[in-house]
């Protein structure tokens, strides 16, 4: 079996800007001896500049789902129509349509629909308070989910399933967690090989109560007439799971993310020991090296992170194009 063997280097004057993301990137600052010195010393590797913050601060937004199957009749859901069925092969049907006319399952990003409220107070009916920061995040996804891990759906399970069931899915995220940072850590020096991702959901309970409201706010949305009349049977989390305890136990189990990872690589003052780069974005202690992504936000957004991520990049397109003109 042939290797390739690749090796890079910067121009003359030149930088590297790493854009790996919040789990990439204090990844590849660690396997090149950037990070915090105790670990990276176990490791065997040489220390390049002690960043202990280098994968610490990680940050993301926990969710959990409500699914349910359509009932006979209603439309196809967008993963249903995008294959011929009891295969994995693509429906040339929806190709036709988004090559030729722009239209059909395959224009939809998937999770196209959603909106934000604040829960912490509910109305008799169900109205919530509109003048308060919103601390929780509806996706609607026209898609039945085939495990109640909306990602490994996604990532996994669908691309194996012959026989995606037709229905719909509420993804519920808590936009505002209030529980502790996580951590990103390599376990090797091997760059092939996965980092050590703790993302420690739910360890404050104010989180885990609000997502409880969260769920039972979603079924109540699929209720209403609008959804109700495709909505069929409860899958997840089922109908035998009613009782605030069942849905904090099903919440638990099931708690998986809703891909928004920041913090890992953390901008802050060149003085400040936890923070690894400062407002150039450059690495603190390594000349000729940034890191823009979204690693180094400081703080979890209370939504998805696209747009702050694209704002970054913005910014830090200004910072080099000044650095060269100066």
């Amino acid at each position: 079996e042939a290797t390739a063997h690749l090796v890079a280097s910067d121009a003359e004057k030149g930088e590297i800007i790493l854009t790996s993301g919040a789990i990439g990137s204090p990844q590849i600052l660690q396997l090149s001896g950037i990070g915090d010195q105790a670990h990276l010393k176990k490791l065997g590797i040489d220390i390049v500049a002690d960043r202990p913050g280098v994968g610490q601060n990680l940050q993301d937004h926990p969710a959990c789902l409500v699914s349910r199957y359509s009932l006979p009749g209603a439309p196809k859901s967008h993963s249903t129509a995008l294959r011929i069925p009891g295969t994995t092969t693509t429906n040339p049907v929806a190709l036709t349509k988004w090559l030729l006319k722009g239209s059909g399952p395959l224009t939809s990003p998937g999770c196209d629909h959603g909106g934000f409220i604040h829960l912490s107070e509910i109305n008799s009916d169900n109205t919530t308070h509109a003048d308060k920061e919103p601390n929780i995040q509806f996706r609607f996804l026209a898609t039945k989910t085939i495990t109640p891990d909306g990602m490994s759906t996604i990532s996994d399970s669908y691309k194996s399933q012959r026989n995606h069931p037709n229905g719909f899915t509420i993804q519920t995220i808590c936009a505002r967690p209030k529980s502790k940072q996580g951590t990103v850590y390599i376990n090797s020096i091997d760059p092939l090989a996965k980092p050590k991702v703790y993302t420690p959901f739910f360890t404050d309970n104010q989180d885990l109560d609000l997502m409880v409201q969260a769920l039972k706010h979603a079924r109540y949305i699929m209720d209403q007439p609008s959804l109700k009349k495709f909505s069929g049977q409860e899958e997840y989390p089922g109908p035998h799971i009613q009782s605030d305890q069942d849905l904090r136990e099903y919440a638990i189990r099931t708690v998986h993310t809703a891909n928004a990872l920041v913090g890992t690589c953390r901008l802050g003052a060149s003085n400040d020991p936890n923070a690894v780069v400062d407002n150039q974005l450059k690495v603190i202690g390594v000349n000729g090296l940034r890191v823009c992504d979204s690693s180094i936000m400081p703080t979890l957004p209370g939504g998805q992170t696209a747009s702050s991520t694209l704002a970054i990049a913005e910014k830090a397109a200004d910072i080099l194009l000044q650095s060269v003109h100066s």
